[in-house]
């Protein structure tokens, strides 16, 4: 669902065009299953060949990272694709990432023939959809227009000014916006910038392939604005001068489990065309079915379909944000998915004084993750709605891309210190310039950051960096409770490996090391200080890490 407190979701009049060119079978009840599949067998694909299905972009992405493409970059067997759609089935949106396809029915009796298929391991109903959406209703202009620079205090709360002032305002960072909607993009006089200097790199509907975007959920649009808006003395978004892919993953009329499998599909091509960052202001918890709702036990990243999708793109080196949600004062009052996801940067929502906004959704996760990590301003939060006029908004929707576009803005200057980079350095910077990263609470996390103060934090890393001996960077990620160790000496390495120890001596975790990242999860372990040693080319190094 769109995480804003005024959201045009729930509007029955701006109920949305969906699906209309499709197919006649769309004038009836069409339902959506999911098929989990087995393998990827009978496919010609090769991780060999990476540039048959990824983007050079991506590509490039993965290496800067220290990432290697792995099996769930290849693309779901075509041979599999071929046989379900041979049983009348109809593929409406494919998933490589989880190896399995969403399909739309009129009878749900055709789905015992793709049950029977050897290579199915099980298939889920997950919504339906019930005969043509409205047209959309023309947007009215709002009456009063507002001050200029209404934009000022969100950013201001941030820090973020310290960031535009030396010059990072995004450049070169893309960034993916998966939403409902994004109305009158295509002539917003606030976007006027991002269409002439060609930054709106394109556009994709998961929901409807044949729909124009550019007339469909306002929400989008208003989400975007608080990132890419461009109108000096106006309104100036977090991140003006990045570039923006446009991708429709969400059916605002309805709310059904489906939508979570076309969030991930939406964040898989977000990838494929090598996206920076990704901002989702979208949640989903419970639904117009209540037996697909999520419970808060599920909330720990691993169940829904779209939160793991989302940690899975973190570990292919895109910057994932995501709202928390706006059910801080209803009856489930937790985060949703995929704000519930590992790797990625959730976000609450404050008032300008960094105030909780009542709204705005509580953590931790359910296997107590640091849930949401940071906030933005969520409360009165500046936005520009689709008639180009700035107004002000409320919701963990808006919050999300403020914090979106600073986060690109500080990725463009991680850029210009290191040409490799390690995802969790940089969110690392971020949490501890943030004001409660020491004792982080369940609705704020660590707290309003400090771009000004997590710049620094990268400055002072990339020193260290330089002047220390070591060929390894060691880094512990307190929200993610991960311990990096990453090779970043000329020579090739053999025979490498890093264990801890705790203080007793014993060994508790082993993992052999390659060129690339290594991981450690150290969600079992206590709080205290342990001993990483890690050997390679038959040397050795011991280093002290605490643990909390």
């Amino acid at each position: 669902m769109n995480n804003s407190v005024f959201s045009v979701k729930y509007i029955a009049v701006l109920v949305l065009t969906l699906l209309v060119c499709l197919s006649s079978s769309y004038a009836q009840t069409s339902y959506y299953f999911y098929v989990q599949l087995s393998d990827k067998s009978h496919s010609s694909y090769s991780l060999l060949q990476p540039t048959e299905y990824l983007s050079e972009r991506a590509i490039s992405r993965r290496a800067t990272f220290g990432l290697a493409c792995d099996s769930t970059d290849l693309p779901v067997s075509p041979l599999y694709l071929k046989q379900i759609a041979e049983t009348g089935a109809r593929i409406h949106n494919v998933s490589k990432w989880m190896n399995g396809v969403t399909v739309m029915v009129s009878d749900s009796v055709l789905m015992n023939s793709v049950r029977k298929l050897p290579f199915v391991r099980f298939v889920e109903y997950t919504g339906r959809l019930v005969g043509a959406a409205l047209a959309p209703q023309k947007t009215k202009s709002e009456a009063q227009a507002f001050d200029y620079g209404i934009a000022s205090t969100q950013i201001e709360q941030l820090k973020g000014n310290s960031l535009h002032n030396a010059g990072y305002r995004g450049k070169d960072i893309h960034i993916a916006v998966l939403d409902a909607g994004f109305t009158n993009v295509d002539k917003n006089p606030f976007f006027d910038s991002l269409r002439l200097q060609n930054r709106l790199l394109g556009i994709k509907d998961i929901i409807n392939p044949v729909s124009n975007i550019f007339n469909e959920d306002s929400h989008g649009a208003m989400v975007l604005a608080t990132m890419a808006a461009n109108v000096p003395g106006q309104f100036l978004g977090t991140a003006p001068d990045a570039s923006y892919w446009l991708i429709r993953t969400e059916y605002a009329p309805t709310e059904y489990k489906v939508e979570t499998d076309f969030w991930t599909s939406g964040i898989e091509f977000a990838d494929s065309v090598g996206v920076d960052l990704v901002n989702s202001s979208l949640g989903y918890s419970t639904f117009d079915d209540p037996k697909m709702n999520f419970t808060y036990g599920d909330m720990n990243g691993k169940v829904s379909r779209a939160s793991r999708a989302a940690n899975l793109a973190s570990k292919k080196g895109m910057l994932v944000v995501s709202s928390a949600g706006n059910e801080g004062n209803q009856s489930w009052h937790y985060i949703g998915s995929p704000a519930d996801a590992d790797g990625i940067v959730t976000v609450g929502a404050v008032t300008s004084k960094g105030i909780s906004s009542a709204f705005s959704s509580y953590g931790p996760s359910s296997d107590g993750r640091v849930k949401p990590e940071v906030c933005a301003m969520g409360t009165s939060s500046a936005v520009v709605n689709t008639a180009g006029v700035p107004i002000y908004g409320n919701g963990t929707s808006f919050a999300s891309p403020v914090l979106a576009g600073m986060m690109a803005c500080l990725l463009q200057r991680y850029k210009s210190l290191e040409a490799n980079l390690d995802m969790d350095i940089l969110l690392n910077a971020v949490f501890r310039s943030a004001g409660l990263y020491s004792s982080p609470t369940a609705q704020q996390g660590y707290g309003i950051p400090d771009f000004e103060k997590a710049e620094q934090n990268l400055i002072t890393f990339d020193k260290s960096l330089k002047t220390d001996k070591s060929e390894f960077i060691l880094i512990y990620n307190s929200s993610s409770k991960r311990l990096s160790v990453r090779y970043i000496g000329n020579e090739s390495i053999s025979n490498a490996s890093v264990c801890v120890f705790n203080v007793m001596g014993g060994s508790i975790a082993a993992r052999g090391i390659t060129s690339t990242t290594t991981y450690i999860d150290t969600t079992t372990f206590r709080t205290g200080i342990y001993a990483v040693c890690i050997s390679w080319n038959g040397k050795t190094e011991t280093r002290k890490i605490l643990i909390r």
